[in-house]
Parts: structure tokens; sequence; C-alpha cells
């Protein structure tokens, strides 16, 4: 994911959605309920290269880890428009992401490692590789924004265009193609040579 980031959008550019939290506010632990304006929707909408994001929203809770550093845990959930590979029909779609992430200070001997060798062996309960922390802030809005974008479906398809229909005998047609073209049967052919050997 990020790794040797902060998860505050730390580049040239300001996050779309940025929610950021001091760490010196977290003490034994906070949570926090997060959700993303029209403008933020919109903008987010273009980064993602979605028709729409129509609300996002997370609940979250950040606390301490024994060995330094903050785990953020929660879950995620979207309602956003995608475009079908298939027809190109524009659909709605609801998009959920379980959100677990560790976040060491900068300078950290763990901060150190991360950014000597970017693999790191993680615990079996940090499914993702930790996030540096600059300037004692962690962005959560950033946090969900990242996780939105790695659980949208890359080829996303319309619902009630996953079947083939076929006729032996006749033509193919993968009925939700995208290229609008019935293809020929496969059967078709076996059925002539069939005919020409007898």
């Amino acid at each position: 994911m990020n790794n040797g980031n902060n998860g505050n959008g730390g580049d040239a550019t300001s996050p779309e959605f940025s929610r950021p939290l001091v760490v010196e506010d977290i003490g034994e632990g906070v949570e926090r309920e997060i959700s993303a304006s029209k403008a933020e929707l919109l903008a987010l909408a273009g980064r993602m290269k979605l028709p729409a994001i129509r609300s996002l929203r997370a609940a979250l809770r950040i606390m301490p880890e024994k060995r330094g550093g903050f785990m953020v845990r929660g879950h995620m959930v979207a309602e956003v428009d995608q475009e079908c590979v298939r027809t190109l029909d524009i659909f709605p779609a609801t998009v959920e992401a379980e959100i677990a992430r560790l976040f060491v200070p900068a300078g950290s001997p763990r901060a150190r490692a991360l950014e000597e060798a970017p693999v790191m062996e993680l615990d079996a309960e940090t499914p993702d590789a930790p996030d540096i922390i600059r300037d004692g802030i962690i962005d959560l809005g950033e946090l969900v924004a990242e996780y939105l974008a790695l659980s949208l479906d890359p080829w996303p398809k319309k619902p009630g265009t996953d079947f083939v229909d076929m006729q032996v005998g006749g033509t193919q047609s993968d009925a939700p193609g995208n290229d609008g073209q019935t293809r020929e049967n496969p059967f078709t052919a076996l059925k002539v040579l069939k005919h020409r050997d007898s």
C-alpha cells in the first residue's frame, strides 16, 4: 500500500478527502465516524475514474500499540456508480471493506526498517504494511479513500449480465457483450465437420 508514506497525503497535492487526526489526541484510544462531503465525493470520483461516488463513510477505532505506533481498525462503506465492462451501462454498487492499518512514528526502529526494506514481515493481525506517521498526523480520510480504491471491482459487471446465450446449431451471443455482435457458436462448426466426415 503506502510503504514509507505518511497516510496523510504527504505529496505535492492535498488529499481529496482529508480527516487529520493528531496522534497526541489519541491517548488510550479514540473512535471516529467520518463521511465525505458532496465536493469531496466529486473529487474522489474523478481520481478513481468513477461516474459518481454517492456516499462514503467509515467508523474507525484508533488504538496505541504496545510496540509503539497506532492501529486503525474499522469498516468502510461506499455507494458508487460504475460502468459495466460488458454493456457500458452505468449501474449502482455498494463497496465495503474492513480496515486494518498500522501507523508507526517517523524515526522509530520500525519506521527505519520500513524505509530500508520496504518488504517487511508482518504480524498475522496486521495485513498491510505499516504507514509512517509524518508531522504527528494520521489522515483517516485518505486511509479510507485508499481502501475504497483497492476494494473497487476492476472489471465491474452489471447484475444480470453474467449469462451466455448459446443455441446448438445457431449462434452464440454474449448477450451483454460490449461489441454488440453475435458470434458463431463453435458447436455449429463441429456439426458441419461431422456431416462432412459421414
